[in-house]
């Protein structure tokens, strides 16, 4: 079953890039990331992240 939806999923890429073309892919995925890392759900993931893996780390040392 995940082996038909890898297969889906592949081939929509490349039709993606097909009809966009490989520069205008790229550029709108860079640009997809960048939304996403300026969110401020990430944000808060990522700062919370790094709060308890310092945590960890020194409460080990």
């Amino acid at each position: 079953m995940s082996a038909i939806i890898a297969l889906i999923l592949i081939i929509v890429i490349v039709l993606a890039i097909i009809g966009m073309g490989l520069p205008n892919f790229v550029a709108s995925v860079f640009k997809g990331f960048e939304k996403i890392k300026n969110s401020p759900i990430v944000k808060n993931l990522t700062e919370t992240s790094k709060t308890e893996v310092n945590k960890i780390i020194n409460s080990n040392g």
